[in-house]
């Protein structure tokens, strides 16, 4: 838990700005906590284009599981005199601050932690490099100093998957899987593609009293997924994004078609595709297929790689027939992190043989995800990740910090050597990134 630690130390003081998605979610959370309704209609002035529209009123367009969640954590600050949200305040927002720290900062850091630990169960000596290449050096740690549901839905789909695969699996085992899995479909819908392989693997087991008690574990969230839907659009069925009303590309209408290669390519391979903004995970997705095939590996890593590759080639089908793919901001296919971890195992068992690569597809991600998360998350159409990130830490255009908001320039210095200290802490202890 050491190095979850230094993350939250080094990430956590990090004020993102408030952009369309995490306005949607942070309304979501203010209506619930000030005012016990799902209809967003007070708090219009700092909606973007991330919205739904239900007979005339107001609505998020997100997955209700992260913004009730964090109701807690708005009652809690505003009780001791912080602000609702509002428009004046879009750039250093505390409010918003506070939430996405609970939200995603420390799902962050729960999340490489877990990554870590499964990849000690291949190779305890590259497990902390491994968890921090894919964690650091990823289109993940951006994401986690905004407001976004992507850290927090890898770390339940994540979590629900290596619960289901400990040994032995009894009964408890298998409902909390099914919460887990459950409440990250009540997070973030395409979750379902984790929560079908978390299925897969309780019917595998043929014990009916494991399928059970998985399906009591994800009634629960998905009861919550149910009810919001039904109070905010209806009926149970109906989904935020059956009402989505925001324009993108100058239309309202979105959805899934049949996947298509021109998106796959840029998904992979375009000026935001994961080789030039996430290399480390291309080379993790190698990985996977390298100890997939190989029947020399240890079977249980084996069954890591075969389903680490299942579902990165689903979420890949899964972007590459999303219609919101080709406008997306960010420096990379966002809808693939929760793929992400899955990659912790089979990287480990390639580590030592693809040592220089790896380090070199870190090296990289590390230095251009720190200009993402340092600066501004989105990349204007027509520019490019690396341009754009280098250009604001070449003009000082970072974002604020609770620390820079508290002391001015010296708030700078404080920060730096705050994050300096918990890393350089963490890697004097036995366990050092290798």
């Amino acid at each position: 838990m050491w190095l979850a630690l230094v993350a939250i130390v080094v990430l956590g003081p990090i004020v993102g700005p408030m952009t369309a998605q995490p306005a949607s979610r942070l309304a979501l959370t203010a209506a619930l906590g000030d005012h016990h309704t799902v209809d967003l209609g007070q708090y219009g002035s700092i909606l973007g284009v991330d919205h739904a529209v239900y007979r005339g009123r107001l609505r998020s367009d997100k997955g209700p599981l992260q913004p009730v969640l964090a109701v807690g954590a708005y009652v809690a600050e505003r009780l001791v005199g912080a602000d609702a949200p509002d428009a004046a305040h879009k750039r250093a927002n505390l409010t918003l601050w506070w939430i996405t720290v609970w939200s995603a900062v420390i799902p962050f850091a729960l999340l490489l932690a877990l990554m870590r630990r499964a990849a000690a169960r291949v190779s305890p000596t590259h497990a902390t490099a491994v968890a921090v290449a894919l964690g650091a050096g990823s289109i993940l740690m951006p994401h986690s100093v905004n407001l976004y549901a992507h850290a927090l839905c890898a770390l339940l789909g994540f979590a629900a998957y290596e619960v289901v695969t400990a040994r032995p699996l009894n009964s408890r085992r298998a409902a909390w899987a099914g919460a887990l899995a459950g409440a990250a479909v009540a997070t973030e819908y395409e979750l379902m593609i984790v929560a079908v392989i978390v299925g897969v693997i309780v019917l595998g087991h043929r014990r009916p009293g494991l399928v059970g008690a998985c399906a009591a574990g994800a009634a629960g969230p998905l009861a919550i997924l149910a009810a919001y839907q039904w109070r905010a659009f209806g009926a149970p069925w109906h989904t935020p994004f059956a009402y989505y009303a925001g324009t993108l590309g100058g239309t309202t209408r979105g959805g899934y078609t049949f996947p298509r290669l021109d998106w796959f390519a840029d998904a992979v391979i375009g000026t935001r595709g994961l080789l030039l903004a996430s290399p480390i995970v291309v080379l993790g997705a190698a990985a996977a297929i390298a100890v997939a095939v190989d029947r020399a590996h240890d079977g249980g890593v084996r069954r890591d790689a075969v389903v680490a590759v299942a579902v990165l080639g689903t979420y890949l089908a899964l972007v590459s027939g999303w219609t919101g793919t080709p406008m997306l901001e960010e420096p990379g296919p966002r809808y693939l992190i929760p793929a992400i971890p899955f990659l912790a195992a089979p990287l480990a068992a390639m580590w030592p043989q693809w040592r220089s690569l790896c380090r070199l597809a870190a090296g990289y991600g590390i230095a251009l995800m720190a200009g993402a998360t340092l600066t501004f998350l989105l990349v204007a159409h027509g520019d490019t990740p690396i341009h754009a990130y280098a250009g604001r830490v070449a003009g000082l255009h970072f974002l604020p910090t609770v620390w820079s908001i508290g002391f001015g320039r010296a708030g700078a210095v404080l920060y730096v050597a705050s994050a300096a200290v918990a890393i350089g802490a963490y890697m004097r202890t036995d366990v050092r990134p290798r």
